[in-house]
């Protein structure tokens, strides 16, 4: 999962600074109303419109619903050097969905309405499971985070392990089968993609790397981010085999991929446009890493795309300065 300053990149943080009993008022920076598109996208949609900042956007295998992580605001305030007495920061800050113990909301949402549902406090990183019957997710409330899974109204918590397998176990994928979990954790201070059965046993360490995704056509091939050279990029591994592939490069990230669900494209975010900012774009390409294509641009900061049944890709965006989900659809 990314960083703090990388999802609130662009997000308008509030301050004032007072230096030496003069108050001054920061720059504001104007953020665009939507998203910008390029030519390999159309049909532009804003799929919330909530106060809350709304991450991770997961579409049901019936394409009728959504899942996302809501993380609410609230007013944090910071003293630079209290022995300086120089400037005190006062600014709206997210509540840090990227920490371990981060509080928010998984969400379910009626895809094209605004019927939403709060389905459960204190965890993140939720998928539907392959047969729509529940919902996986990482539950937060424990010392430890654990994979738990949950029926489709949030009813009932079934821990899919009984204790905590690292030190950070999160974003759970389940295979086609409904039979594996593949996930991350922290084992010592390497962030890995483990693997366990969807009861809890078998737990094996697959190798180093974050943000999996399988192919819904073979469960035997994941993407995944890796830091290479400080660049994030994305690679991917054959299960069986133990092979790994590096899928982009260069001086930029690539990072977040999805497969699609005919398994033949993966929509990723890249701040391939601008380098040396955390500003972030969805973008898509064949599986075997050829043919990409730019969908969103512009001033705005975009991320953790996903596909539906139908190929719209969903993704969060902070235009308007909050970040919430929108979706898109590719050209092909």
């Amino acid at each position: 999962m990314k960083s703090l300053p990388k999802l609130l990149s662009g997000f308008f943080l509030l301050s004032t600074v007072v230096i030496e009993g003069c108050k001054t008022a920061a720059p504001i920076l104007t953020l665009p109303t939507a998203p910008g598109t390029t030519s390999n996208a159309e049909s532009l949609t804003r799929e919330t419109n909530e106060p809350s900042q709304e991450f991770y956007p997961k579409v049901s295998p019936d394409g009728k619903y959504l899942l996302y992580f809501a993380a609410e605001t609230e007013r944090v305030e910071v003293q630079s050097n209290p022995n300086s007495g120089y400037f005190t920061k006062l600014f709206e800050q997210s509540t840090a969905p990227s920490k371990v113990k981060a509080s928010g909301t998984i969400v379910k949402k009626e895809i094209g309405s605004q019927i939403r549902s709060p389905l459960i406090q204190d965890a993140k990183d939720a998928i539907w499971l392959p047969d729509g019957s529940g919902v996986i997710f990482s539950y937060r409330k424990p010392a430890q985070p654990v994979i738990v899974k949950t029926n489709i109204n949030g009813v009932g918590l079934n821990y899919v392990s009984q204790g905590a397998m690292g030190s950070n176990d999160s974003e759970p994928n389940v295979t086609k089968d409904g039979s594996k979990v593949i996930f991350n954790t922290l084992v010592g201070s390497s962030k890995m993609i483990c693997s366990m059965s969807i009861n809890g046993g078998s737990f094996t360490v697959l190798t180093e790397g974050e943000h999996v995704s399988i192919n819904p056509l073979n469960s035997d091939q994941i993407i995944y981010n890796l830091t290479v050279n400080g660049r994030t990029q994305i690679f991917t591994m054959n299960l069986r085999s133990g092979q790994k592939t590096q899928l982009t490069s260069g001086e930029f990230d690539c990072r977040d991929g999805a497969f699609s669900n005919d398994g033949n494209w993966l929509a990723y975010s890249s701040n391939q446009e601008s380098p040396n900012t955390n500003k972030y774009h969805i973008y898509m390409m064949k599986t075997d890493g050829t043919d990409v294509r730019q969908l969103t641009q512009g001033s705005t900061n975009e991320g953790d795309p996903c596909w539906s049944p139908d190929n719209w890709v969903f993704f969060y965006s902070n235009a308007a300065s909050n970040y919430n989900i929108w979706k898109v659809k590719p050209r092909f």
